[in-house]
């Protein structure tokens, strides 16, 4: 980001499990509302923390479980521009949200068709305004980014 400040990163790790995802939520509403980070941004933000931290859990693979997620808060400021870049890195099956077709899967013909699953990572897409994902020694490197205008 081209002309853009950089504040100091918020860091939290964690063990996969649900109980450490709701502590993860706090600290998210804690360390964006230090930051200036409005509600509702934090709102969007916090869906998409939630439903990453189940998807680790939950399909992450026994390395994932067994290892502890990192979690970052970074905030850019520039230009009017405000974004907060959510960091998740884990060290689950390589997984990359960011190349899965877009848009709506078909919709079953009937319940028997219907799988489960498939739902939360449209659902980080809808809340994120950018997904950023690498594999960097070992580990799953998610970037979730929301954005807001500046006011003064």
């Amino acid at each position: 980001m081209t002309g853009s400040v950089r504040q100091a990163r918020a860091e939290l790790t964690i063990r996969a499990d649900s109980r450490e995802a709701r502590r993860a939520s706090a600290w998210l509403e804690s360390a964006a509302a230090r930051e200036g980070v409005p509600p509702d941004q934090v709102v969007r933000l916090d869906h998409c923390l939630d439903e990453a931290l189940a998807n680790v859990i939950s399909h992450g693979g026994p390395d994932a479980v067994s290892a502890s997620v990192m979690l970052q808060l970074g905030i850019h400021r520039g230009r009017g521009i405000c974004t907060a870049e959510l960091l998740i890195v884990d060290e689950g099956l390589p997984f990359d949200p960011s190349v899965l077709p877009a848009g709506p899967a078909p919709r079953p013909a009937s319940l028997a068709d219907a799988s489960i699953g498939g739902l939360g990572l449209a659902m980080i897409r809808s809340f994120s305004d950018e997904l950023r994902y690498r594999r960097q020694d070992g580990c799953n490197h998610l970037a979730i980014l929301v954005s807001w205008t500046e006011t003064t």
